[in-house]
This record gives C-alpha cells, sequence and structure tokens, in this order.
C-alpha cells in the first residue's frame, strides 16, 4: 500500500492501497490523555467479539491504533506506557505560597520555551522517539495485522497528509506532534504537526479501507470544561471549544460515534489519568454495545479476550 499524498482537499483519489477489506473501519481521535480511551475501547471490542477490519488513527489515536495493529502484546505496552516525560500545565486552583510558585516557574518554561524553542516537549523529544519505537516494535505500518492508516497536518498549505505505510514511529510522531508543545515532524522535506488540526475525524480515508460501515470514538473533546482560572487555562479553552464545533461537523460522517464520559474531566495533558481513561473506554463500549452490534451483525459474538 502506497504512502498517500497531499492534495488540495485531502490526498488523491488514485492512491494505492491494500484494497477494501470486509467488515468495519475504526477511527480514534486525538485528545491527548483522553486517547488513552481508546486502548479500553479495542479491549472491550474485541472481548464482545467486534474487532475492527482497519484503523485510522489520529494525534493520540494514531499510538494506539499502530501499537494494535504493530504490536501482539499492545494492551499491556499501552496501559503500562511510561508517561513520565510528558508536560504538564501549571495549576493555580492549589493552594500555598510554594504551590503557586512552582505553577509560575512551570508557566514561565512553557511560554520561553515555545517563544525560543518549539516548546516543552522538547527536552524530552528522545524520551518520546524510543516510546514510539518500542511501542510498535520498529515495524513499517504496511505490516499491521489489520489495515492501519495515520495522518498529520502538513504546517504550510494545511492539508491533511495520510500515511499507510512507512516507519510507524516516525509517522506516528507526526501525526502526534501538538503545536507549540513539541517539535514539528519532518517527513519527505513536508514540515508536520498533529493530525487533529487538519482532521479530527477521517471519516472518508476510513471508507476507502474496508467494505462496511466505519465506527468513530471521539476523545478529543471535553464537552464541558472546568472553570478557568486564569488566562492560559481561558484560552486552551477557547482552542477547546473551536476544536468541539469542528470535530461535531467531521464526527457526523461516521456510522456511529462513541464518546466517553469523564466526571471530572480529563485534561489533554492529564496523563496521570491515563488509567481512568482505559476505564471509561470499556464502559463506554459496553454502554453501546447493542448499536455496535446493529452495525455489525455480521460478526461472531464471541467473548474471547484479546
Amino acid at each position: 500500500m502506497a504512502q498517500m499524498t497531499p492534495h488540495a482537499h485531502g490526498e488523491a483519489p488514485s492512491i494505492a492501497r491494500r484494497g477494501s477489506v470486509p467488515g468495519y473501519a475504526l477511527v480514534l481521535s486525538g485528545g491527548g490523555a483522553r486517547g488513552f480511551v481508546h486502548v479500553g475501547a479495542l479491549w472491550a471490542l474485541e472481548h464482545l467479539g467486534f474487532p475492527p477490519a482497519a484503523i485510522v488513527g489520529v494525534s493520540m489515536g494514531a499510538v494506539v491504533g499502530s501499537t494494535y495493529a504493530l504490536n501482539p502484546d499492545w494492551y499491556a505496552a499501552l496501559v503500562d506506557m511510561d508517561v513520565s516525560g510528558f508536560p504538564t500545565l501549571p495549576d493555580f486552583s492549589t493552594p500555598g505560597v510554594t504551590k503557586r510558585l512552582q505553577s509560575l516557574y512551570r508557566a514561565e518554561k512553557i511560554v520561553s520555551s515555545s517563544w525560543y524553542g518549539w516548546g516543552i516537549g522538547e527536552a524530552t523529544y528522545d524520551w518520546g522517539m524510543d516510546i514510539l519505537h518500542r511501542l510498535t516494535l520498529n515495524k513499517g505500518l504496511e505490516a499491521g495485522r489489520i489495515p492501519i492508516c495515520v495522518t498529520a497536518t502538513d504546517l504550510e498549505n494545511g492539508s491533511r497528509v495520510a500515511f499507510c505505510e512507512g516507519p510507524a514511529w516516525e509517522r506516528v510522531y507526526a501525526s502526534s506532534a501538538l503545536a507549540g508543545i513539541l517539535p514539528p515532524a519532518r517527513v519527505d522535506e513536508r514540515v508536520l504537526a498533529d493530525g487533529g488540526y487538519s482532521d479530527i475525524a477521517p471519516i472518508d480515508l476510513a471508507r476507502r479501507l474496508v467494505d462496511g460501515p466505519v465506527i468513530a470514538i471521539d476523545a478529543s473533546r471535553n464537552l464541558y470544561g472546568a472553570v478557568p482560572t486564569n488566562g492560559i487555562q481561558a484560552m486552551l479553552r477557547g482552542l477547546e471549544i473551536c476544536q468541539n464545533e469542528h470535530a461535531t461537523l467531521r464526527f457526523l460522517q461516521a456510522d456511529l460515534v462513541l464518546q466517553p464520559k469523564f466526571d471530572p474531566p480529563i485534561g489533554t495533558l492529564e496523563f496521570a489519568s491515563k488509567r481512568r481513561a482505559v476505564a471509561g473506554g470499556i464502559a463506554m463500549v459496553r454502554a453501546q454495545k447493542d448499536a455496535v452490534a446493529r452495525l455489525v451483525p455480521h460478526l461472531s459474538k464471541s467473548r474471547a479476550k484479546p
């Protein structure tokens, strides 16, 4: 399956691919830490006998989807994934002079690292690359047990760029390189960043991979966020609301959209909550299992665990 090349509004229609396979495609959105919901969702879908025939992943969805397709021990690899190197946002809601000074220092580091470099995540770039190498076992996307494609955004022309082959670690990083936090990826003379900027839900791409319906998992949105207590939080929440509206339009194209519920909400960079996100994914699929069964009634209902 050849790499999909950028086009004015997506990819060229004449791309080579594995061909449409029977079954349904699963679109896994971004969402940072909320993206760990995909881990629980995939576990539950397999447990209920509804494994996907193909996956399209965006940002954290690309991390999870590629690991699922390429790593036989995908569940343990993701649940036990080291998250210590992910940056955290300052928290000015915590009382105490020491806590406030720590938050001020963290805020200054975020601003200065983005102004003089690529972002606060640049310091842990090598750590992150090592994580991606280990998750994907240094395989190419084309080696997946099911078709797997990931998308990124071309920062020069704003187009969506899709990859269905090539080094998985490199393509996945391009899909998840959050601007202002992580350095952009440079692939084939293009400067690429998080795929969610151009298309949070590439439903059309998923339809080109399967002869069947498309289910999307929307972990990208915190519909109800915490009330901001400072300018940075207000700015991030404003951007989040803008993304919500964009996502609403894109997800309408799927045959079924599954969305987790988190109380309290999980922030984009709150990776310490990854296990709560995994549990949320399991609960989400169990709650919607009848809807999934109606959409893909031909699949076996065997309860074999992954």
